[in-house]
């Protein structure tokens, strides 16, 4: 549906700030959440962040939220966290239900022919769906509200872990021992792969195989490695199946059989015995590392629950989005065989609204020029329980009346601050790394800085020897991929981006939050 802006409406009233901008996305993926910002009654409380906007051009979406509302959210969430700490301990379980459900119902529909279903049946199982996707996606934003902007429940344990460390005189900073109490003890799915892989490389003994891995053709090595040994060439084929959807994302690519081949071609060269036992030990390490501190800080009930709630808020937001990534890997046939009977392309099919998909197929048409004008510049407003799509000169005047934070100006500083993320010491050059094209200017050992990080940069921050954000909490995506790389990690600086220029040189002290430039 359309809607004429009203400047002078409550609906549009700021200001407002922009929470993240996703390239590679569409309004399938984002309305969801975006319709559960604005009322977070289906997560069964009593309140919401009252309205926000998804702004769309050329695919890259800008997610925009009321700072006022925003705010006052997260703060009631805290207070019901310390109200009542095991409702955080049942609600993030209540998380990985809905994700388990949303993996299982999405392998369900890839498995069906879709060619063979009626435009009816399709639209069916869409509407389940699309129904559990808004459910697991939208309950997720609990735990933003409450740690993506000031970061409450971080600063609230940090705060209380620094007390409990100056009682007992322990030679350890807050922000280290949050970092190590707070990481997850169980496997996320990229350890998951990075473990089957190593296994199967392990395998790989056969002199011969291994000379075969040598070669630049990646086709001739898996033709060949077949019939060299047919065994482990089963298991490699089964781990592509069940591991290619990992970088998918919203809308793809997903890893190639050739993907994994040229990483078993880098692991053979290896000691990967040394390197499966410490992934095997990795969480042996840390379970150890936990108790020994738990021990030394002897903190009451309340507050040890609260540490496994921010565990679990850091596991859960991995397995989250993995299940999404996983949903719409596992969407792409349903979205092809959509666009071909609407006669779509399938840039176009993403830009159905979620509500307006099911109706298309029973119908059997679309408004083409209505999806090409929303590739261009739409925006999507949920407020007082609607969801409304503006697009064009409305879009652009829509826009142009709202009060948007602007970012600050450049920041003349020698030394910034942020929260620990990841402990550890660092020096490097800094790369500013924002989208996958930046990507080209990272070198190995540089200190990445960026706003806020995502799955499309993960390579650059593989090579790092740091990392820093400008925004962040315990869940954000940096924190928990420098936890799995061990790398040092500064998060919430809010400043990064406009203090730290490329090429400058820096000293990074994750553990006790500082950035120093150098030289």
């Amino acid at each position: 549906m359309k809607t004429k802006p009203d400047p002078d409406a409550d609906p549009v009233a700021g200001p407002w700030f922009v929470m993240e901008e996703i390239e590679r996305s569409h309004p399938l993926m984002v309305c969801p959440p975006m319709k559960g910002f604005a009322d977070m009654r289906q997560m069964g409380l009593d309140f919401g962040v009252g309205q926000s906007l998804l702004e769309e051009k050329n695919g890259v979406d800008r997610l925009i939220l009321p700072r006022e509302g925003f705010t006052a959210a997260g703060k009631k969430v805290m207070d019901k966290l310390l109200a009542e700490p095991d409702w955080g301990v049942s609600f993030n379980r209540h998380l990985l239900d809905l994700s388990d459900r949303l993996f299982q119902e999405s392998d369900a529909l890839f498995a069906l022919d879709v060619k063979q279903m009626t435009g009816n049946e399709l639209a069916a199982w869409y509407e389940t769906l699309r129904e559990l996707q808004f459910r697991q996606h939208s309950s997720g934003l609990v735990w933003v509200v409450l740690e993506f902007d000031h970061q409450l429940f971080t600063r609230y344990m940090m705060e209380h872990l620094s007390g409990a460390i100056k009682r007992k005189g322990l030679p350890v900073s807050a922000a280290e021992c949050f970092s190590v109490l707070t990481t997850p003890t169980q496997d996320s799915f990229a350890q998951k792969e990075e473990k089957s892989l190593l296994e199967i490389a392990s395998q790989i003994q056969d002199s011969r195989i291994r000379k075969l891995f040598e070669s630049t053709d990646l086709a001739l090595i898996a033709e060949r490695f077949a019939k060299m040994d047919p065994v482990a060439s089963i298991q490699l084929d089964a781990h592509v199946e069940r591991f290619a959807w990992l970088p998918y994302m919203y809308e793809g690519p997903a890893w190639k059989k050739s993907y994994f081949i040229q990483v078993l071609q880098g692991l053979v060269k290896h000691d990967v015995a040394t390197l499966l036992a410490r992934a095997e030990k990795r969480h042996t390490e840390t379970k150890s590392r936990q108790s020994e501190l738990l021990a030394q800080l002897q903190l009451d009930e309340k507050h040890r629950k609260l540490l496994q709630v921010a565990q679990g808020m850091v596991y859960t937001k991995s397995h989250r989005k993995d299940a999404l990534y996983h949903y719409f890997y596992c969407m792409e046939p349903f979205l092809k065989e959509t666009a071909k009977r609407l006669g779509l392309t399938l840039r176009q099919v993403r830009r159905f609204m979620p509500w307006e998909l099911g109706p298309a197929l029973i119908l059997g048409k679309a408004d083409l020029d209505e999806l090409n004008r929303r590739w261009e510049h739409f925006v999507y407003h949920a407020h007082d329980g609607k969801e409304e799509v503006i697009t064009g000169a409305e879009a652009d005047a829509f826009m142009k009346n709202l009060d948007i934070e602007k970012p600050p100006a450049s920041i003349d500083l020698r030394e910034l601050s942020g929260d620990c993320a990841c402990p550890g010491f660092a020096k490097g050059i800094v790369c500013r790394v924002e989208r996958p094209a930046d990507m080209q200017k990272m070198r190995k050992g540089d200190v990445l800085v960026a706003h806020a990080t995502n799955p499309d940069i993960v390579p650059a921050m593989k090579i790092a020897s740091a990392i820093i954000t400008d925004m962040g909490g315990i869940t954000c995506h940096a924190a928990i991929v420098s936890r799995e790389l061990k790398i040092p990690c500064v998060i919430g600086t809010k400043v990064a981006t406009q203090v730290l220029k490329d090429g400058e040189a820096v000293e990074v002290d994750a553990t006790h939050g500082r950035v120093t430039k150098i030289g």
